[in-house]
């Protein structure tokens, strides 16, 4: 796969990119941090990109920085800023690692070992900026492969997997639905064709291989869809209307999907076997 497109223009006050640029200190305020957070994650994937390194961000970050919507809805919840994520294909973490070294990163290599070059932690000790870089796929609670879905977007993975990557959670915090919520309050439920309309039918058809997955993502996007609106997730009542319409569109088109025999037999058996993967603290942030 070639490198990736350039983004679009560099956000407000992310300057010219260089190893010394890099996010305010972590007393800015939520929204002054995640702007810088946002130039960072800019700069990072352009540069990557001119280098040959596909980047793409995911995260919370990912969700914030795919299109203008999300941010001030996530700002008006509270949203707190925390660190950047990103995947890389399998064949460039090398270049990846060399990249973001050359800007002043220094690796954990601690996770490294633990992780098996599956999953790279960074930090940089100028200005603290800490970056996680998954390989191939999502491993979390469920697994998530992104792997061909690269060029869905010059910055960003594509919505259902910004999507899936919250739903996949087996105990979500606030913070979780309320990027979930966001993600169903800024883009409409559709079919495909569009990078800016979520695909309920790819969706569907991804949950419909995988028993577990498909049960944890229904109990989530109904846990979203019915608190829209609370106090920690009030969307306001416009933006509610259209979280628990866009969570009840997903909701429809994944029970419609066909399911196979091994999913059907999976389903007799239910929650009398664990159906999601266990993952340890370090592992299940992002």
């Amino acid at each position: 796969m070639p490198g990736p497109e350039p983004p679009g223009p560099v956000p407000p006050g992310a300057g010219p990119a260089s190893a010394a640029d890099g996010p305010a200190p972590a007393g800015a305020g939520p929204a002054g941090r995640w702007e810088q957070l946002q130039a960072e994650a800019t700069r990072i994937v352009s540069g990557a990109g001119e280098a040959g390194v596909t980047l793409r961000v995911v995260g919370s970050a990912g969700i914030r920085l795919h299109c203008p919507g999300p941010g001030p809805v996530m700002d008006r919840l509270g949203r707190p800023a925390k660190d950047i994520d990103f995947i890389v294909p399998q064949r460039h973490r090398k270049g990846m690692r060399r990249f973001l070294e050359d800007r002043g990163y220094v690796i954990d290599r601690d996770l490294l070992i633990a992780m098996e070059g599956r999953r790279y932690s960074f930090t940089h000790p100028g200005h603290g900026t800490e970056l996680d870089v998954f390989v191939e796929r999502l491993e979390f609670c469920h697994t998530i492969e992104v792997s061909d879905r690269l060029d869905a977007h010059p910055v960003t993975i594509g919505l259902e997997e910004l999507l899936l990557q919250k739903v996949q959670i087996i105990e979500m915090t606030t913070t979780d639905v309320i990027d979930s919520g966001t993600l169903l309050a800024t883009h409409d439920v559709g079919s495909g064709g569009d990078a800016e309309v979520i695909d309920g039918g790819r969706i569907a058809r991804l949950l419909a291989r995988d028993w577990g997955f498909h049960h944890t993502a229904t109990r989530n996007l109904r846990r979203v869809r019915d608190g829209a609106g609370d106090a920690d997730t009030d969307f306001g009542p416009e933006l509610n209307a259209r979280v628990r319409a866009r969570a009840g569109q997903l909701l429809d088109a994944i029970d419609a999907e066909p399911k196979n025999a091994r999913w059907r037999m999976r389903d007799r058996i239910g929650e009398r076997k664990q159906w999601w993967q266990d993952v340890d603290d370090k592992e299940a942030t992002y």
